[in-house]
C-alpha cells in the first residue's frame, strides 16, 4: 500500500485514486487496475462472479431497509455496521436450498435470529450500559411491542457515560419485509405491498438524571396502520440509551452520536405456517456477565447473539452423512463377537520413585523391561534423569 505525504490531494490523477481510509491518517495511493466493467457484464469467463455479484447486490438492498428501519436510534452506534448487516444477510441467502444461483431468496422472516441481539456499539455496548435485563412483548398480529424497563440505580445496575447529565430511553419499531429476485427486471425487489408508507416510529421515555437513575419504565409502540399483505417480513424491535445537557428554562439538549442501542427482538413468519398468521413474543433477556457483554462484540460471527450458528445446507449434508457412517460402523462391531476389554480389567501400571535427592518430577512407568531395583541393563537404556535436570 502506497501512502502521500508532501502532496495532500484526493481524487483521481490518470492511472492513479488518491483517498482517505479510515484508521489511517495519511492519503492512501492506488494503481487502478483488474477487468472493465464491460468485460465483467459480458465475458463468458465471468458468468459465475456476475451470479455472486446479483446475490450480493440483493444483500445490499436488503441491508439498506434493515437499517432504515432502526432509522431512530441508528446514529447511537459508534461504527459503521452497515457490513455486518449485508453479512448477516448473506448467511440468510445461503439458507435458500430450493432457489438457483444468482437469484436465491432473502428471507429474514424465516431466520431472525441473525439479527436478534445485535449490539449497535463496539466501544461501550448496551448490555454493559444497562445491567439488567428488559422484559418485553412483541405481537406480529397487532404490529405493536411493550418494553417493561426496570427500576436503575446508578453503579449497581446502570453505567451510564460520566460526561453527561441526562439521558433517556428510546424504543423504535419496524417492518423488514423479505427480498425475492425478479426474473423480468433481472434484479432482487422487496414485496410488491411494501412502499413508502412503511417506517420506523419510535417513542421515548422523559429525560431522567445520570447520577441517579430512573424508577420502573414502559414504553408501547404500534403501527396499527402499516399492514403487509402476506407474512414475509419482519417486525424489528430497537431499543437505546440516548445523552442530553441540561440547558435554560430546563430544556435538554440532545447529544449527538452519544448513546447506546441495540436490536432486542426480531419476529418473524410462524414455522410451517404459509397462510396469515401471528407471533407473539414475550421475553426477557437473558442475565450476561459484564465479561461476557464486553468480549461479545469482538466475536463477529453470525449466530453469535444466541450463541449458535446456523449451518448451511453443505454442512447438514456432512452430519448426516458421519452420522449414518457411524451408525453402520456401530451394527457392524455388534455383528462381530469379540471380548470387550474394559478399563477394569486393565491393572494399573506400577510407578518407579524419582531417585533420592531429586526434585519434584513426574514419576514414569515402570515396563516389563525396567529392573525393579534400579540397577542393570535400565539404566543404561534410560537416559540419566541428573543429567537432564542439569
Amino acid at each position: 500500500m502506497a501512502f502521500l505525504e508532501d502532496l495532500k490531494i484526493t481524487g483521481t490523477l490518470g492511472n492513479l485514486s488518491f483517498y482517505y481510509m479510515r484508521g489511517v491518517d495519511k492519503i492512501v495511493v492506488r494503481q487502478k487496475g483488474g477487468a472493465s466493467r464491460e468485460h465483467i457484464k459480458k465475458s463468458p469467463s465471468f458468468e459465475l462472479p456476475r451470479l455472486y455479484m446479483s446475490e450480493f447486490g440483493g444483500c445490499s438492498k436488503m441491508g439498506k431497509e434493515v437499517r432504515f428501519m432502526m432509522h431512530p436510534v441508528r446514529n447511537l452506534a459508534d461504527y459503521n455496521f452497515s457490513g455486518f448487516i449485508n453479512k448477516a444477510l448473506k448467511i440468510v441467502q445461503k439458507q435458500d436450498s430450493m432457489g438457483k444461483l444468482g437469484r436465491r431468496s432473502i428471507e429474514l422472516s424465516r431466520h431472525t435470529s441473525l439479527l436478534a441481539g445485535f449490539q449497535l456499539n463496539k466501544t461501550t455496548t448496551f448490555d454493559s450500559v444497562v445491567r439488567t435485563p428488559l422484559r418485553y412483548t412483541l405481537s406480529r398480529e397487532t404490529r405493536s411491542a411493550r418494553v417493561d424497563i426496570p427500576a436503575l440505580l446508578r453503579d449497581i445496575n446502570f453505567h451510564p457515560n460520566n460526561r453527561h447529565a441526562r439521558f433517556r430511553f428510546e424504543v423504535s419499531l419496524g417492518i423488514v419485509p423479505d427480498f425475492t429476485f425478479d426474473a423480468g427486471d433481472g434484479i432482487y425487489k422487496p414485496r410488491d405491498w411494501y412502499t413508502t408508507l412503511f417506517t420506523p416510529r419510535s417513542v421515548s421515555s422523559p429525560w431522567y438524571p445520570a447520577l441517579k437513575g430512573s424508577p420502573a419504565t414502559s414504553l408501547e409502540i404500534n403501527l396499527t396502520d402499516q399492514v403487509p399483505a402476506d407474512e414475509g417480513y419482519s417486525l424489528m424491535l430497537t431499543v437505546g440509551v440516548r445523552y442530553g445537557s441540561p440547558m435554560e428554562d430546563d430544556v435538554v439538549t440532545e447529544v449527538k452520536r452519544a448513546g447506546v442501542g441495540k436490536v432486542i427482538a426480531v419476529a418473524g413468519q410462524p414455522d410451517g405456517v404459509e397462510t396469515p398468521g401471528s407471533e407473539k413474543v414475550t421475553r426477557e433477556e437473558p442475565v450476561r456477565p459484564v465479561a461476557d457483554v464486553q468480549g461479545g462484540v469482538a466475536a463477529c460471527m453470525y449466530g453469535w447473539r444466541s450463541g449458535k450458528a446456523i449451518p448451511s445446507p453443505g454442512q447438514l449434508a456432512k452430519i448426516e452423512t458421519a452420522v449414518s457412517t457411524s451408525g453402520e460402523k456401530r451394527s457392524s462391531s455388534e455383528e462381530t463377537e469379540e471380548p470387550v476389554v474394559t478399563e477394569d480389567l486393565i491393572p494399573a501400571p506400577a510407578f518407579k520413585k524419582p531417585a533420592p535427592g531429586l526434585k519434584a518430577h513426574t514419576s514414569l512407568p515402570l515396563q516389563e523391561h525396567d529392573d525393579p531395583g534400579g540397577d542393570g541393563d535400565d539404566q543404561q537404556q534410560r537416559p540419566d534423569v541428573n543429567q537432564a535436570e542439569e
